[in-house]
């Protein structure tokens, strides 16, 4: 195999996968946001889809259990993060102890995320939204079936 080959196979390799991503992309509004963990210039946000039918899988992806899609999304190579917009130069971390994901879109390397976030008791009752917009050099993501979501 040439190096030509073995390159252009890497590419369309990645390039179907993002196309993956994309097409799943639209289950997360309405899901969860589990954790974020922000080391340097890279974030990994663990993220759990709405709810799908098993039959609208077309893909050779994985459910969990409750027939959802638990992914890892990885940001590297971060040159900005926006908070309500405001640039941040402060380490990204869940806010609260639970985040819906009203908002998720992916384009031209920046990732948007509207997050309603809310408390479990004791702690107060509260009601707070959150846009945050990351943008990076390499945006993938990593299928987690069996991801356990905190407080289960």
């Amino acid at each position: 195999m040439s190096k030509l080959t073995e390159v252009f196979g890497k590419f369309f390799q990645k390039m179907n996968e993002l196309n993956k991503f994309m097409k799943y992309q639209a289950y997360f509004h309405d899901g969860a946001l589990v954790d974020i963990k922000h080391v340097g210039n890279t974030v990994e946000i663990l993220m759990s889809s709405a709810e799908m039918n098993p039959e609208d899988m077309r893909d050779n992806i994985q459910l969990a259990a409750d027939d959802s899609i638990k992914w890892k999304l990885h940001i590297e190579g971060i040159t900005s993060i926006n908070i309500r917009n405001q640039e941040s130069i402060e380490i990204l971390y869940k806010t609260y102890d639970s985040g819906t994901i009203l908002d998720f879109e992916i384009d031209n390397g920046i990732v948007e995320l509207g997050i309603l976030w809310s408390n479990y008791r004791p702690k107060p009752p509260t009601n707070d939204f959150s846009i945050i917009k990351i943008k990076g050099n390499k945006i993938w993501w990593e299928n987690i079936p069996d991801l356990k979501e905190p407080y289960q």
